[in-house]
């Protein structure tokens, strides 16, 4: 009986444990490239505030050129879940940081869009 209650014990443990980490192993496998994704709005964005976002972006590349369609991928915007804010002088975007991957989110943070 002393076993059957360790091993329900542990049991219960790992169900809590996995449950508390789903909801972070959600936001990564969710983050980037879901298929289907449309950006466009956020890529529209990101192109016309080039020169202010070009320093989030490139910060150590003087002078950056405007991206092109195909350097753009989207984002899903519970990646932002993680990720830290970042200071943008944009007024329609909002810019985040994780991992190294940088990323604009419309204000209502329904698109988002990023750069390779």
């Amino acid at each position: 009986m002393q076993a059957k209650t360790i091993g329900g014990s542990l049991t219960v443990l790992l169900l809590l444990m996995a449950l508390t980490l789903a909801p972070r192993a959600l936001a990564v496998d969710y983050g980037v490239g879901i298929g289907g994704a449309s950006c466009t709005d956020v890529q529209r964005r990101i192109t016309r505030d080039w020169f202010e976002l070009k320093h989030f972006f490139r910060p150590d590349v003087k002078s950056a050129k405007r991206p092109r369609s195909r350097e753009y991928y989207c984002v899903s915007p519970r990646y932002t879940v993680d990720a830290i804010p970042a200071r943008s002088m944009s007024l329609s975007l909002k810019c985040y940081t994780v991992q190294g991957q940088k990323f604009c989110c419309d204000s209502r943070l329904q698109q988002c869009a990023g750069l390779i």
